[in-house]
């Protein structure tokens, strides 16, 4: 009798309606909780720019270079140069000469530095791990070595 009072009276559909909107108020307190509480994805930058850099930093340098100045590279690089300071920095390595070459950079396996001027120690210029960027450059560099000639090491004369 006392169910059948309570049924009559709408007190059991006020407290499905109580049970019913309290569950739906804490779903979606969670999903806003969950909207806020997410952090932004930052991207990490496929460039930087660089004042200080250094030959170490690069594996396996391949470097072009329109204007090469006085600059100590490493043994394992291959080097292709439109106009040097001074020949004997290119004694002992992998370099050819093309009149054709503009602009400077240094290939890494990874990665290129670009830069805003002559090769030559903490020359202004910039980092990019873009791959198309890369590839481009590489495929810049391969043609430009293919066109390019040996650079002959001055022998002394006896």
């Amino acid at each position: 009798m006392v169910l059948y009072t309570i049924l009559e009276e709408g007190l059991l559909m006020d407290i499905f309606s109580i049970i019913v909107g309290f569950i739906f108020g804490v779903i979606i307190v969670a999903i806003i909780v969950e909207i806020s509480l997410k952090k932004p994805t930052t991207n990490t930058p496929n460039s930087r720019h660089t004042k200080n850099w250094s030959f170490e930093e690069i594996d396996n340098p391949r470097i072009m270079a329109e204007y090469l100045a006085n600059v100590e590279i490493p043994k394992n690089s291959r080097v292709i140069v439109n106009r040097y300071k001074d020949k004997s920095i290119l004694a002992g390595l992998n370099a050819k000469e093309n009149k054709e070459i503009k602009g400077n950079f240094i290939l890494g396996n990874d990665r290129a530095l670009i830069l805003a001027g002559p090769v030559h120690k903490n020359e202004v210029g910039f980092w990019t791990v873009e791959k198309d960027i890369i590839r481009e450059l590489n495929r810049e560099f391969e043609e430009s070595w293919m066109k390019g000639e040996k650079i002959e090491e001055d022998k002394p004369e006896k």
